[in-house]
């Protein structure tokens, strides 16, 4: 359960890359004005006082599981409402437990605690901030003031000194190093800028920033984000409730879960791994396209589902055949378009399910990412909603908003809302068909009784 990887090859990889783009580019570091960065949400560095790393996990190092538990035990719906975010296993307080009670050595070297991202900053400029949105989403923040929880600290033991200057999401918080100039090919005094969370810095990339706006970030996951004006918490504990890259914004999750890892479990399931990537994906939505709504009879239930944190127990999953396979003559294309349907259906019950907590109608929907690129599921997804949904050319709408960020902290932008505006990439808006609609409308209900149906399967068998 315990993930961890190497900072020091990590940080040799970005500095590949990013030596690697700028050759790509064609164009020479001096042209640079400016580097920002987005990372994953949960991930988190820790660096003792000189700035070495002791510790660098991604979101998905459980170790804590037990730490967690006992939080939640104590203390967790007090927790959830400082912070939004539950359960305390997957945050970074369980994890300064879990090195408390098994690596005190370690534990006790350890002064700052950085996501990823903010750790690149650190890497880049030597300065050592927290984003908002990145360190929200860390679990160390009360999300309600935008600041250190002194209640959250007596409650968890926390030292403020763990969470640095907390700052918002493009602004400028120093220049390159000359060392990281040296290992990187930037120039030594490139402004360094704070980016965000990848999910908040892909809203900003879609120009997501209104109230009721949603925006759906369709990568491995499925992070389905409504803009609120204020924190909003799910009094059944089944949502996440964080802070936009924005401020004076919040965002309230309900996340579909394991979306595009699903989607690429299929295509390998289905199609000749020699293939390239995008050509087979590409493949995929021509086969779902020739099938018409519904699937033949067919559901999907093989990651995409309704949050609810609040029960993070597995359920029994697959494809469901309305009659026998041989009579119906099934081909790969139905499990393709089941699969796509299975996503759009998780996509509006998560949606419906940020109306109910929110109060608040879903004004527009925006979708980036890589399955986004599925003009298949796009469709699917407006017929089922009943309302147009927004797509992007380039799958990349993170780094977009990283580079907003970046804009606005060297100057080129006075705000993040005018550079929303101004750098936003191509999109296309695909509007739904209302018969379409109506045919989803029955086969919505059918997934939704069979999803419970199989949860409740597994709690007798399981």
């Amino acid at each position: 359960m315990g993930k961890e990887f190497s900072p020091r090859k990590f940080w040799d990889i970005i500095c590949r890359l990013i030596r690697e783009s700028i050759k790509k580019a064609h164009v020479t570091p001096v042209d640079i004005i400016a580097v920002s960065s987005a990372s994953q949400r949960q991930g988190v560095v820790f660096l003792d006082k000189k700035g070495h790393e002791l510790y660098a996990g991604p979101n998905t190092d459980i170790r804590a599981i037990m730490e967690g538990f006992a939080i939640d035990g104590e203390f967790g719906d007090e927790v959830y409402r400082i912070t939004g975010h539950k359960p305390s296993l997957l945050f970074v307080p369980a994890r300064l437990k879990w090195f408390q009670a098994n690596r005190p050595r370690i534990y006790e070297k350890i002064a700052t605690a950085l996501s990823i991202g903010d750790w690149i900053t650190f890497r880049l400029s030597g300065e050592r901030v927290a984003e908002v949105s990145c360190v929200a989403d860390l679990g160390l923040i009360d999300i309600h003031e935008v600041k250190w929880s002194d209640r959250l600290g007596e409650r968890l033991q926390l030292s403020q000194e763990i969470c640095p200057g907390i700052v918002t999401a493009g602004t400028r918080v120093g220049m390159v190093t000359s060392e990281a100039a040296g290992k990187t090919g930037l120039s030594t005094g490139t402004v360094v800028v704070a980016g965000g969370a990848d999910t908040q810095c892909g809203l900003l990339g879609m120009g997501v920033k209104d109230k009721g706006q949603v925006g759906i970030i369709g990568g491995w996951s499925g992070a389905i984000q409504m803009v609120t004006t204020r924190p909003i918490i799910d009094p059944k504990g089944r949502l996440w409730s964080g802070c936009h890259a924005l401020p004076d914004r919040w965002v309230l999750e309900s996340n579909a879960q394991e979306s595009g890892g699903a989607h690429r479990w299929l295509k390998g399931l289905l199609f000749d791994a020699s293939g390239k990537p995008e050509e087979v994906y590409g493949l995929m939505d021509t086969l779902a396209q020739e099938v018409p709504p519904g699937a033949g009879g067919m559901l999907a239930f093989i990651g995409p589902a309704v949050m609810d944190m609040s029960r993070m127990k597995p359920s029994l999953g697959g494809f469901i055949f309305s009659v026998t396979p041989s009579i119906t003559a099934v081909e790969k294309k139905h499990f393709v378009r089941a699969a796509l349907e299975n996503l759009a259906f998780a996509f509006k019950a998560n949606c419906a399910q940020l109306e109910e907590v929110s109060r608040q109608k879903v004004k527009e929907v925006s979708m980036g990412g890589g399955l986004a690129q599925s003009r298949c599921l796009v469709k699917i997804l407006s017929d089922i909603l009943a309302m147009p949904v927004t797509c992007f050319e380039s799958p990349q709408v993170t780094a977009w908003g990283s580079a907003m960020c970046a804009a606005v902290g060297s100057g080129v932008y006075p705000d993040l809302k005018r550079a929303m505006v101004a750098m936003r990439p191509k999109y296309r808006v695909l509007e739904p068909d209302a018969q379409c609609g109506q045919e989803y409308s029955s086969y919505y209900e059918r997934w939704l009784l069979t999803a419970k149906w199989l949860e409740d399967l597994y709690e007798k068998i399981g």
